[in-house]
């Protein structure tokens, strides 16, 4: 019921809810209120996650990485190797990512998949504490097999999707933040090495020197290169994946799969919202033990 004992009481009939939170009073069969149940939206719940702060890693690294860039470019440059050095150095930065967002990412699943594993315990517990025992009837056998095969199996897999999904991110979380390392470092180690030689390269011995370390720093850029392309490819293969199970769930919540051809629902008709007709779908469980 919707409605204190002491008003009207008023049904929801699955599949067209009012807007708004929502304050649900559990009856036995004799309507007894025994507990009160307040549902909120889901767009409610989703704009009650707590709120994640950019510590600024990642500006701080383009900031620290930029003068390390230039650096290296000049001395590639001197070096003769300055158009395939250039090239790759692009290539590898552009790449560089923000961890957070990955980050923020993970955490916002493991908190969906939270609250879808609290919504399914609720509607599981309601049910069968609340309604199984006091009410049979049409609309109760319906309401149980619903919850049984149908509510329960749709929260279970998509709480396994929020868990793969949790799961990606912190993986790619973890990868974006090693490979923002291993750019830096690299810079970092290969810029006041060619920075010395590029000072030294009118003399012959550190011009070949200067070409040598230069060789080195590109064929090291190279291989970021391929292990951002190597990276991003076994990514996506997992991301397809997931993205396949989420059109089983919307095979399952939509008609043929389409949202634009509306929700499934629970095919009930209007009229266990009438109070004239409701002990014809409602029978308070007592009856049948006369």
């Amino acid at each position: 019921m919707s409605t204190p004992p002491s008003e009207p009481g008023t049904l929801f009939v699955p599949g067209g809810p009012a807007p708004g939170p929502k304050e649900l009073y559990i009856t036995d069969s004799s309507g007894n209120v025994q507990r009160a149940v307040s549902v909120a939206p889901a767009d409610t719940a989703a704009a009650s996650a707590a709120t994640r702060t950019d510590p600024g890693f990642f500006r701080n690294l383009i900031k620290a990485l930029n003068p390390l860039r230039q650096q290296t470019r000049t001395a590639s440059a001197m070096s003769g190797l300055g158009i395939a050095a250039l090239a790759l150095d692009v290539a590898a930065t552009m790449n560089l990512g923000n961890p957070f967002l990955f980050y923020d990412r993970r955490e916002l699943w493991k908190e969906m998949g939270g609250r879808l594993e609290s919504g399914r315990s609720d509607i599981w517990f309601s049910y069968f504490q609340d309604v199984s025992p006091n009410w049979k009837g049409q609309a109760a056998d319906l309401l149980g097999r619903r919850v049984r095969f149908n509510t329960t199996v749709l929260y279970e897999k998509l709480h396994g999707v929020t868990g793969e999904m949790s799961g990606a991110m912190h993986s790619q979380f973890k990868e974006v933040l090693e490979y923002d390392l291993s750019v830096f470092g690299l810079y970092a180690a290969s810029a006041p090495v060619l920075r010395t030689l590029a000072a030294m390269s009118a003399h012959p011995a550190g011009r070949v020197a200067l070409i040598s370390q230069a060789g080195v720093f590109v064929s090291a850029l190279g291989n970021l290169v391929k292990q951002f392309a190597d990276i991003y490819m076994a990514y996506e293969s997992d991301l397809n994946k997931m993205e396949q199970k989420l059109n089983d769930v919307r095979a399952a919540f939509y008609e043929q799969g389409d949202p634009a051809r509306g929700r499934r629902d629970l095919t009930l008709t209007t009229a266990v919202a009438d109070r004239a007709h409701i002990h014809d779908y409602w029978q308070p469980a007592s009856k049948d033990l006369r």
